[in-house]
């Protein structure tokens, strides 16, 4: 009888796994998304959130900033996404589980603890 233990062994093992795959669909699908757009010449911001894909928060933060030159800095799902201004100008951006971590992370991207927190979004 070793052959029919193995089998079951196999198809507890392909049930938990499928009964695995149903449970995580639903969290997917709850994903929701958000970005943030900016001018880098002008600082002119465009954000968005609770979109169903990256690309349709991207498009509508492009909208919100109102400017030819806006260019999407970040994009997250279900996190914040927060963007700083270095002292030279430049934009760093982050993310995080807490609008907090968000902002320290941006900042150690940016290699700069003084940059100036500019903007944030929570992605639902």
């Amino acid at each position: 009888m070793p052959g029919r233990s193995r089998r079951i062994r196999v198809l507890v093992v392909a049930a938990i796994a499928v009964l695995m795959m149903a449970l995580a669909v639903p969290a997917l699908a709850a994903a929701d998304w958000g970005a943030i757009a900016v001018n880098p010449r002008t600082g002119k911001v465009g954000v968005s959130y609770d979109y169903s894909t990256s690309h349709h928060a991207k498009k509508r933060a492009l909208a919100q900033c109102h400017q030819s030159d806006c260019r999407v800095a970040v994009w997250a799902s279900n996190q914040y996404a927060a963007l700083v201004l270095k002292r030279n100008g430049v934009f760093v951006a982050g993310v995080g589980r807490t609008r907090n971590l968000a902002f320290e992370r941006a900042k150690e991207r940016a290699h700069e603890r003084s940059a100036k927190r500019y903007a944030w979004v929570y992605s639902g």
